[in-house]
């Protein structure tokens, strides 16, 4: 450990080559540092998640930053390239999420993302974690990464494809008396009253931030003066596809409103993902009328006790690396 807190050092090669890399890992040559994320560090940050297939928006790690400065280990070398990232968001004095788990292809193997996982899973303490794993890394975490619960009764539906999607299947008419506007900072107080009842703790700044970030779009919809419902949707760090997230109705033809006005909101996107829950029917057929494939489903894990909210409300996950839903 360094004169530097939150920061520790390690021996390991510079080299791309990745026969070289485990020969000087194991030699004790070069040294890379895992320490926290900075603001300065986002664009390389982002680099890591383009080249492991993470899907994150361009400005979300600014949010999630200022909900929790801590909540990201990054690995990097001494040229200074990020080369490794893993987070873990705490949420409350009892809960913390975990996620953004990945490691430069030509690092990958020589105990990097293993160190970056420790450092995470030491911030959150105590608390109970959750994470959306990867299909192939499900039995891994439950039995050696310490999150053992297994969601049984739903799991969570990576959508995703590179071409446009149809949004004229949508419906643009929302069901009478209900008012889908454009976001404006005097719509905050509802949506946090609402996502407050939704979630069950407090999110403001999380949500705050998430509907002022730079190439995204939000929608919100009332009912008189009370939300319903509200979306976002923004252009992920590959500028190729638009991401949809959080999306939360009481109605599915409130969510279909919003979905459709999301779309068409940011016509600059190539393509469209959106992460929603296998147990909503009504998200699903959403996805299905857009003609979206699915990517991969991710089984839920817990390390100590499961967390569930109104899921026929859940359309699509606000992050699925930085919160539960």
């Amino acid at each position: 450990m360094n004169s530097h807190t939150n920061v520790t050092d390690y021996r390991i090669s510079g080299k791309t080559s990745i026969k070289e890399l485990e020969y000087h890992a194991i030699m004790g040559e070069v040294s890379y540092t895992i320490r926290k994320m900075t603001r300065e560090d986002v664009p390389g940050t982002l680099d890591v998640c383009l080249d492991t297939g993470l899907q994150e928006g361009t400005h979300c790690l600014y949010t999630w930053l200022e909900v929790d400065k801590d909540a990201v280990n990054i690995a990097v070398k001494d040229t200074g390239e990020i080369i490794g990232a893993c987070s873990a968001v705490i949420h409350h004095e009892d809960m913390a999420f975990l996620g953004m788990y990945g490691v430069r292809k030509a690092y990958q193997g020589l105990g990097i993302g293993m160190k970056l996982w420790n450092a995470c899973v030491e911030h959150i303490g105590t608390r109970n974690g959750i994470l959306n794993a990867v299909p192939d890394k499900t039995d891994r975490y439950r039995t050696k990464g310490g999150f053992p619960i297994l969601e049984t009764s739903w799991a969570s539906i990576m959508n995703e494809t590179c071409n446009p999607v149809n949004h004229e299947v949508l419906s643009d008419e929302p069901p009478e008396g209900i008012d889908i506007l454009p976001f404006q900072e005097s719509h905050l107080p509802a949506m946090f009253e609402y996502d407050l009842a939704l979630m069950g703790y407090e999110r403001e700044k999380a949500l705050e931030l998430n509907c002022k970030e730079q190439d995204s779009r939000t929608f919100v919809a009332f009912n008189n003066r009370c939300v319903v419902g509200f979306g976002t949707i923004k252009m992920r760090c590959d500028n190729a596809l638009g991401q949809v997230g959080p999306l939360y109705a009481d109605d599915p033809r409130v969510a279909e409103v919003i979905l459709k006005r999301l779309i068409v909101s940011l016509p600059k996107a190539e393509g469209f993902a959106m992460m929603t829950v296998n147990s909503n029917l009504a998200a699903k057929k959403l996805i299905d009328r857009l003609g979206c494939p699915v990517l991969m489903e991710c089984p839920r894990l817990y390390s100590k006790a499961r967390f569930n909210v109104d899921l026929d409300k859940v359309f699509a996950h606000f992050d699925l690396n930085f919160t539960p839903f």
